[in-house]
């Protein structure tokens, strides 16, 4: 009770220093619930700069938007649609969301980011052997698995090559191929205890035995280098084609020879590169370090010493690939990687220490009680057996019963029971401070009423107004065919494009395509044998694409030579053009549901003033007018 009333006054202070005396203000009713000027204030004030349009930041239309808002929840309230099981489960997850920037432990977490930092500017190169043994092994089992660990560290000492003894003894299946080589890695290639003893043993030394959830290990490290940094590269790829598997390669040797021959990388990555998140980009991908993409590109990328040079074609199972190195990057510093660094604890098996550590430090503020007899029975006794109302510890009087803790403990896998029962003290400790947050943060109450209304108003809109628009054919049709003279194809040509990089290459394929020579013909007769002098794209264009010249109309025939860059030099021939025509509902689908449920939408907006009653405060209301300009 104490504990209650304090967030009850924490979160008036919290609301009174932010809306003054405005907190008990109403600015309006509907059907007589309050909705108050502080409302209003924090939420205009929160999105004025992401509504777009210019008008609707007026103060009345700004007003009536809210109101519309306000309306809409009350619907949906009145719906009962805040009780449906789906909007509890999205919301249950937005909490877990919102909670997040709550839960941090920026200490623990540098702490970390700097350890896998230094690891970062060197890579390992270990051989290990395995014991395996399960996590909760029999006391008899695991002393079985070490004495057969321990009985291969003595020959390992005594001199007998490490490969040999790994081969004997180890349990790990890809043994048989590498004598234990796990090859080079940094921090974060191995699980954290691996990661661990291998950056602390020196090279040419085997560690002691040590134990992980795949059993017992040993680790001899062959050798440390200085990390390769990363590169960034361009790409060019031609995908597989399993109707003909000759043509992407014989694509690629094309792109391969004019490349040789002078042309633009970027230019021809945007062109004919079938990876299109990076062809709109000149073919330029996120820089990446060493292991990080498969094998052969990883390979390819990393061969290359000099910015600007380009590997030959190679192939992968995605298809046919050329890179150019753009630039080398070492590794940057720790303020640099400092971000990314946290995020991968975060997300990774280090994560349980900072569970940890911001358990120890939330469990400063809590009365905890733990009953040590109750848990003992965990190590002796079959826990199916035992008495499941026992209270193993308590939290702010809440208590964790046996039974609570054994159906944490039967879905845990690869972890001792103590290593099991610490992890779920520690979760039940951070699930109880996120479970009590809203009464003792008033900043995080107010964030998360705003996601519940926006979530209630997402779920009545889609029942409303997205699923109606989907679903209502007849309707969408109706509204097609009233306003069919928005949807409008522009003027569209049937053509192909002819690039080249020499103007008297252009003008002979000037010359043949007006010939009415194939594309076929005109390659044979153009390009030189492995000198690709011309590349030609097909398809169908809108007057005005991007891919078209600026200053090009389409029209039927064949085009002036086009000269928009350097060594570029561009012929259009338009076998067939489609004049301007009105779409047909499936070419525009899309856009005519978007305006569809704009219609739908106001409709209801306005169905919903009639059905409720709004009345302003005046007073209020003027009060606010007088103070719109300042916020």
């Amino acid at each position: 009770m104490f504990l209650r009333k304090i967030s009850v006054l924490i979160a008036v202070l919290f609301t009174t220093v932010l809306f003054g005396q405005e907190k008990e203000e109403v600015l309006f009713t509907i059907d007589g619930d309050n909705v108050y000027t502080s409302e209003f204030i924090r939420v205009y004030q929160k999105n004025k700069e992401i509504v777009l349009d210019k008008e609707q930041k007026e103060f009345d239309d700004y007003l009536e938007l809210f109101i519309d808002f306000k309306l809409k929840l009350k619907e949906a309230k009145d719906l009962k649609l805040d009780t449906i099981v789906n909007y509890q489960n999205e919301l249950s997850k937005y909490k877990e969301q919102l909670i997040e920037p709550y839960l941090q432990n920026p200490e623990a977490t540098e702490r970390l980011a700097k350890e896998a930092y230094e690891r970062t500017l060197t890579e390992v190169n270990a051989s290990h052997i395995l014991i395996r043994l399960a996590p909760n092994a029999k006391p008899k089992d695991t002393l079985v698995a070490y004495q057969k660990i321990m009985n291969a560290r003595k020959k390992i000492v005594s001199g007998i090559p490490f490969e040999k003894v790994a081969r004997e003894y180890s349990e790990d299946p890809s043994v048989k191929q590498n004598g234990g080589n796990l090859g080079y890695f940094s921090a974060f290639g191995m699980v954290y205890s691996f990661e661990n003893v291998a950056y602390q043993t020196n090279i040419g030394d085997v560690s002691k035995p040590f134990r992980t959830q795949f059993g017992y290990h040993l680790i001899k490290v062959n050798d440390k280098r200085k990390s390769k940094g990363e590169r960034e590269v361009a790409h060019i790829m031609i995908k597989n084609n399993p109707e003909d598997s000759l043509s992407a390669k014989n694509k690629i040797f094309d792109i391969y020879n004019k490349l040789k021959q002078g042309d633009d990388f970027a230019k021809i990555a945007m062109e004919h590169s079938d990876d299109l998140s990076s062809a709109k980009k000149g073919g330029v991908l996120p820089k990446f370090g060493s292991g990080k993409m498969i094998k052969p590109f990883d390979d390819a990328a990393f061969a290359l010493k000099n910015e600007e040079d380009y590997t030959q074609p190679f192939h992968t199972k995605y298809g046919w690939h050329i890179l150019k190195l753009l630039k080398i990057y070492p590794i940057e510093s720790f303020e640099s990687l400092q971000t990314y660094l946290e995020s991968k604890i975060k997300s990774g098996n280090r994560s349980k220490l900072l569970d940890k550590d911001l358990a120890r430090k939330i469990g400063k503020n809590y009365t905890m009680k733990e009953d040590v007899l109750a848990l003992s029975a965990f190590y002796v006794e079959d826990m199916e057996e035992m008495n499941s109302n026992a209270t193993l510890f308590s939290i702010n009087e809440e208590n964790y019963s046996a039974n609570d803790f054994y159906n944490y403990y039967k879905n845990e896998k690869n972890k001792t029971t103590d290593q099991i029962y610490n992890d779920y003290k520690n979760e039940s400790i951070i699930n109880y401070y996120k479970d009590h947050l809203e009464e003792t943060n008033a900043e995080f109450a107010i964030i998360y009423q705003e996601y519940k209304d926006g979530l209630l108003l997402f779920d009545l809109l889609q029942k409303n107004i997205w699923e109606r628009s989907e679903k209502d054919s007849v309707g969408l049709m109706q509204y097609f065919n009233k306003h069919r003279d928005q949807y409008v194809w522009k003027k569209r040509g049937e053509l192909s494009i002819a690039s080249c990089t020499k103007l008297e290459k252009a003008t002979l394929v000037q010359q043949y395509l007006e010939e009415n020579k194939t594309i076929d013909e005109i390659k044979d007769l153009v390009n030189e044998g492995a000198t690709i002098h011309v590349l030609f794209s097909s398809g169908t264009l809108e007057e005005g694409s991007s891919k078209l010249p600026d200053d090009y109309n389409i029209k039927l025939g064949v085009s002036k030579i086009f000269h928009p860059e350097k060594n570029q030099y561009t012929i259009i021939n338009v076998s067939k053009i489609m004049e301007p025509v009105n779409k047909t509902i499936e070419e525009t689908r899309g856009e005519v549901i978007n305006d569809y449920q704009k219609e739908l939408e106001d409709q209801w907006t306005s169905d919903l003033r009639n059905k409720y009653k709004v009345k302003m405060n005046k007073k209020n209301l003027k009060k606010l007018k007088k103070r719109f300009d300042s916020l």
